[in-house]
């Protein structure tokens, strides 16, 4: 081989080697609606100002090793329609409600291509393992999963040693045996609810953060990237409020308690709908003047309401993966190839403009 040959191969070996590192996600704790990040962060915000440039939900976000998956060999017989199977983490909480309404809606309209079968875990890890095991005595030609704990790990490995397409929904596990992470973004969330509060406030005032599950991914991120706005804005205080695990009652015993304490705040924005419903309630019942009040989700009809009717001022959606996850399962069962490894899905602000048109969009919310 001549030197100059020999030294393009050199190259060329280094820049393979290069592009095979993995990267680490953690999963989500329970009882967020929503979960980790996207492995490979990219902090958007749909109204313009952001860390980085918003991410169209096609773009490549980085991460695992490689940009796009790797070309899927069919494993289903000839003659025979693939399976999908969808493992659920649980079905309890009115996101993964929503969740699975879509999903089985995106799936229904693929039946001409494929069978659907779901099953949930309730937050089980060992149930969730036991289901994809049995699961995949049909060897099925795509899992879809959200994960109840990276414990459900080595059943995700199995599978995808096994020839199983692997698309994660929402939370996603150590390592890269998968092929497509599909989720929102909580911090870009955070930034988004964090401009819409100083925006309102107009750069002054105290607000007052009800938080979710101590140490959750979610709620570190949602925290993060509101607290990341309002350092941004000296004249905004933020009281760091209690933990009340995204919980309802906990949030309204919480605010019933805070008020006791007669300290002066103009807002609240709290990790979720169900702790800005709480939130309300209390206040309501101590005849509070009227304060803004800021939460996350969107998958309840409930809230679309109370936002219409003034009682609450916005929420921001944290999108459902499920029909992204059965239109990419569709792409790699008629034979092509995803266009990214990881798709960050973007949210939506909803306001009494809005509301109306958000509910008519999305027809599945939980009552």
């Amino acid at each position: 081989m001549r030197a100059g040959a020999k030294l393009l191969f050199v190259i060329s070996l280094a820049a393979v080697l290069a592009g095979c590192s993995s990267d680490q996600s953690s999963s989500n704790a329970a009882g967020a609606g929503g979960g980790t990040q996207a492995p490979g962060q990219t902090v958007s915000n749909a109204s313009g100002a952001s860390s980085n440039s918003q991410p169209s939900e096609d773009q490549r976000t980085g991460g695992g090793g490689q940009d796009v998956p790797a070309v899927h060999k069919p494993i289903t017989p000839k003659g025979k329609k693939p399976l999908v199977f969808f493992s659920q983490a649980n079905s309890a909480d009115p996101w993964r409600q929503v969740f699975d309404a879509e999903t089985k809606t995106a799936a229904g309209a693929q039946t001409n291509l494929f069978q659907f079968e779901e099953q949930q875990a309730d937050d089980d890890p060992s149930k969730q393992i036991s289901q994809i095991e049995t699961a995949m005595v049909k060897k099925p030609e795509v899992l879809l999963i959200s994960p109840a704990t990276v414990a459900v790990q080595s059943a995700i490995e199995a599978a995808h040693d096994a020839g199983t397409a692997v698309i994660l929904l929402d939370r996603s596990v150590p390592g890269n045996k998968w092929d497509v992470y599909v989720g929102g973004d909580n911090h870009a969330i955070g930034v988004q609810a964090g401009e819409y509060m100083a925006k309102r406030l107009n750069g002054k005032g105290t607000v007052l953060m009800i938080q979710g599950i101590a140490d959750a991914p979610p709620t570190k991120d949602r925290a993060a990237g509101f607290m990341e706005v309002m350092n941004r804005n000296p004249g905004i205080k933020v009281i760091q409020g209690n933990n009340c695990d995204y919980n309802r009652q906990k949030a309204l015993t919480y605010m019933e308690n805070f008020l006791q304490r007669h300290q002066a705040f103009d807002a609240v924005y709290a990790h979720n709908d169900e702790m800005a419903i709480g939130a309300y309630l209390a206040m309501k019942a101590a005849n509070t003047p009227k304060k803004i009040i800021v939460g996350i989700d969107g998958c309840q009809m409930e809230v679309v309401n109370m936002i219409k009717e003034g009682k609450i001022d916005a929420t921001f959606s944290y999108p459902d993966p499920g029909p992204k996850g059965v239109e990419i399962a569709a792409t790699i069962i008629s034979g092509g190839t995803p266009k990214a490894k990881k798709y960050t899905l973007q949210t939506e602000q909803v306001t009494k403009e809005n509301a109306d048109a958000y509910a008519k969009a999305h027809p599945h919310l939980a009552k």
